[in-house]
């Protein structure tokens, strides 16, 4: 077989497939943090799916690993296996060719508010959701797109920083709700069937290219039959799991950000966060404002200048760090290698929040939002731990808005990126509810 470039690293991700241990029972759990635990338990629910493939991302991307993937729902669809693939428009970034040839394998896709002349407000809310149901039985949620920096492979496959991410796989009634929730948007005047025609020569071309990624992910799956690896954590039993979603269409009472703010409010003791984006609405500092006056500890870690990957969000918080920490935040940043991008938070030590949303505007009242809230001390202490992990690799940002014990305001960042971001912040009024 050809070598396919820069995809071997997955392999290690992919190893104990065959050994790993089932989810079993109502409302069972597991925290998935690390690459290969994330790439395994996607891979094992697509080859255990033995009716339905449901698959919601707001990123699909081209890379080895993008393509891997896709082979892998396109095997299930020749078992038999109804695959439905919904992709934000703008960032749906499968070939061409590979979308004709998964059309015609009879994978259906579709995407996301399209642009559309007619109504152009669909640019700018768009759907960030990411999740994966299998069955309507078993529920994969969380931050992680389906492209190689997601993963481990960032630098490999496409030169870009990796990202530090979390996901939670259910098997439960969570499950069954989320399957309610992609078929109602999915039927939904929101998003479009994909109808795309290619040259019979490139459509075969794709239909090769996946032949080899999934060539070498057999091969990988026989490694782990031939000489299996010490199987993932166990799933974890929890009190309850609640799936919270948006409504399809516009937001209103009772969406995500809705729902996550009267967590806050309900917390007695400690609200512990982190969120790539930290652009406080007004809803969310008068949350703030509010656990200040209740005495509560709240500690939130968000993106450095130095690991963001987008400015305006940056730019956006920039100048609420002071006010933050006067406000009785515990804030920190995260300095690397990789770019934050978990969406996750406990509260009080007893309940576990993993999910697509970001405090910035656009998760608030744009962008199409999820959440998984897991009631378990047990799931709550495991993301405790991880969390805490993260700051070994963190400032503390003091009452001066700056890293604690740093005399420069961002230490190690570029000057070029330094200057884009003031450009930035002179802008960001003009598009605050952007940000």
């Amino acid at each position: 077989m050809r070598r396919l470039p820069n995809v071997c690293p997955l392999g290690m991700f992919l190893l104990a497939l065959c050994v790993l241990p089932r989810v079993s029972g109502a409302d069972a759990i597991r925290l998935l943090t690390s690459e290969r635990e994330a790439a395994e338990a996607r891979a094992e629910m697509v080859l255990d799916a033995r009716e339905e493939v449901l698959a919601g991302y707001f990123i699909v991307g081209s890379d080895p690993f993008s393509l891997t993937a896709l082979s892998l729902l396109r095997d299930a669809a020749r078992r038999g296996v109804r695959v439905k693939l919904l992709v934000d428009d703008q960032w749906n970034k499968i070939p061409q060719a590979v979308q004709a040839h998964l059309l015609q394998e009879g994978i259906e896709i579709r995407t996301y508010h399209p642009f559309n002349l007619g109504k152009l407000h669909w640019i700018s809310r768009r759907l960030h959701d990411k999740l994966v149901v299998v069955d309507g039985e078993v529920l994969l949620a969380g931050g992680r797109n389906i492209e190689s920096p997601y993963f481990g492979l960032g630098p490999k496959q496409l030169g870009r920083r990796n990202y530090l991410d979390c996901d939670v796989q259910v098997k439960g009634s969570a499950a069954a709700e989320a399957r309610a929730y992609f078929l109602s948007l999915w039927d939904s005047r929101h998003v479009r069937k994909r109808e795309v025609r290619r040259p019979m020569v490139e459509v075969e071309k794709a239909a090769r290219q996946l032949d080899g990624y999934k060539e070498w992910l057999d091969a990988r799956i026989a490694e782990a039959r031939a000489a299996p690896r010490p199987p993932l954590d166990d799933p974890l039993p929890v009190e309850g799991v609640h799936f919270l979603h948006d409504p399809v269409g516009h937001k209103r009472s009772g969406d995500v950000a809705h729902e996550l703010g009267r967590l806050v409010e309900s917390a007695r003791e400690s609200v512990i966060i982190e969120s790539p984006y930290l652009v406080p609405s007004r809803a969310f500092r008068s949350l703030l404002e509010s656990a200040h006056e209740r005495g509560l500890h709240v500690r939130i870690l968000t993106n450095s200048l130095a690991t963001t990957d987008n400015l305006w969000p940056q730019a956006g918080y920039a100048g609420r760090k002071k006010w933050l920490v006067r406000t009785g935040v515990e804030l920190w940043e995260y300095r690397g290698p990789e770019c934050l991008h978990a969406k996750a938070a406990v509260i009080d030590g007893e309940r576990a929040v993993v999910g697509s949303f970001n405090l910035d505007p656009r998760s608030e009242k744009l962008n199409s939002e999820l959440a998984l809230v897991i009631e378990s001390r047990e799931a709550a202490e495991i993301l405790r731990r991880t969390m805490d992990a993260h700051l070994e690799r963190a400032w503390r940002i003091d009452a001066r808005g700056i890293p604690e014990g740093e005399s420069e305001r961002y230490p190690g960042v570029p000057k070029r990126k330094v200057m884009k971001l003031r450009l930035y912040r002179l802008l960001a009024p003009f598009v605050a509810k952007q940000l």
